[in-house]
């Protein structure tokens, strides 16, 4: 883990002062230049001319390569404090260290098991109806005319007698030589 100072032990590489003031180291630390080197220093826009002229090259080549290993630090610190805060700085917030997780505690122990609910009464049972009354007979029909005597036809042989009931009525139906001969 790392900790970080309360202030910056850098200081600035210039500062602007008046026109035509020479450099001067002040009490703090700090250049300050004329105004027209400052403002010359603030508009540069363009290194190459440095890489192009082999006299500035050589004489600025360990100040180009201190330059390049300090802006490659400050682009991992960009990237660290981006990953580690996010972008917004209101809500980041200092977060000490994590301790280690602590060891599970062991499992309680079981409950006794709840008393069994009473069974509800079984409802009584209903009573039966009374049986319904039975019906009257209804009275007899009465007998039916007589038929009319049936035709000679002749069907071959046929002889005998047979009687039917119905309720208290009968009927015996007698057959001679094939021809109904008697209905009583």
């Amino acid at each position: 883990m790392a900790n970080i100072n309360d202030n910056i032990r850098g200081k600035k590489l210039f500062k602007e002062g008046s026109s035509g003031q020479n450099a001067a180291k002040g009490s703090n630390g700090e250049y300050t230049v004329s105004k027209e080197i400052s403002d010359d220093l603030t508009g540069l826009t363009d290194i190459s001319e440095v890489y192009n002229d082999d006299g500035l090259y050589q004489v600025n080549r360990f100040l180009l390569k201190q330059i390049e290993d300090i802006r490659q630090d400050v682009e991992e610190l960009h990237a660290f404090i981006k990953d580690a805060f996010g972008k917004d700085s209101s809500s980041a917030a200092s977060q000490g260290a994590k301790g280690n997780k602590g060891d599970t505690g062991s499992a309680g122990a079981k409950g006794d098991k709840g008393d069994t609910g009473a069974t509800g009464a079984t409802g009584p049972q209903g009573a039966t109806g009374p049986q319904g009354a039975t019906g009257p007979q209804g009275p007899a029909g009465s007998d039916g005319a007589d038929g009319a005597d049936g035709s000679d036809a002749s069907v071959s042989g046929a002889s005998g007698s047979f009687s039917a009931t119905s309720g208290k009525s009968s009927v015996t139906v007698t057959v001679s030589n094939g021809l109904i001969s008697q209905i009583k």
